[in-house]
């Protein structure tokens, strides 16, 4: 997991917006769509899972205020790493391996998200779409819906992992009939020490325009101290 600075989180491996004027690849239209989609919501969480585990891993959640603000939480753990953080508008609190910070708006490390000023994973960067980077793309009719795979180059997108060095990397895409996301996974291959492995995970946008309060997940570690 990346270190996050000035209250920014990072939910996914791979996370980069923007596709420039890159002719779309199959399947970028209806990628592009949901991109767009889930920028416009008003609240959701969003959800990744380790497809080989079945463990949530990373959890972001947010919802804007009747002033445009901001409010989100963030927690997510790996093999060498935890962190949680909670972000109201006013105050951000952050939890990074038994380290717990707090600071308020007009503090130089604070940053106040809101619809005009986007966090980066409440924005259509949650859904990686770089058509200028992708080395094949397929889109298909699978049951009960349409499946979208884009295989990137890792070095361009600089996909990373904690340990090793990234070999390969794609995404692929689930949706209904309609072409409504379903859901998406992330798979990224590495190797290290000679052997290889593999993380994939899978990323549900869950309670869209639903979520009534945003929990911080920063108070149970700030209750062990």
């Amino acid at each position: 997991m990346r270190k996050l600075l000035a209250c920014a989180v990072m939910i996914c491996i791979v996370c980069i917006s923007g596709c420039g004027e890159t002719e779309d690849k199959a399947g970028g239209l209806l990628v592009k769509q949901a991109r767009r989609d889930y920028a416009a919501l008003d609240s959701a969480r969003v959800v990744m899972t380790d497809m080989a585990t079945g463990q949530e891993e990373q959890c972001f959640t947010f919802k804007y205020d009747e002033k445009d603000a901001l409010i989100f939480s963030y927690y997510g753990k790996s093999a060498n790493s935890e962190y949680a953080q909670f972000n109201n508008g006013i105050e951000c609190f952050t939890y990074e391996n038994g380290e717990y910070t707090h600071v308020t708006n007009g503090d130089a490390d604070f940053v106040r998200y809101t619809r005009d000023m986007k966090h980066p994973q409440a924005d259509e960067g949650l859904l990686i779409y770089t058509p200028q980077n992708i080395t094949s793309a397929q889109e298909e009719t699978v049951a009960d819906g349409i499946k979208v795979t884009h295989v990137y180059d890792p070095a361009k997108i600089g996909a990373k992992v904690e340990e090793g060095e990234v070999t390969g990397f794609r995404a692929e895409y689930y949706f209904d009939e309609d072409g409504e996301l379903e859901y998406f996974t992330e798979i990224t291959d590495a190797e290290n020490n000679g052997e290889k492995e593999t993380y994939a995970y899978r990323i549900d946008i869950t309670e869209k325009n639903s979520v009534d309060k945003v929990e911080n997940t920063v108070e149970q570690f700030i209750k062990d101290k």
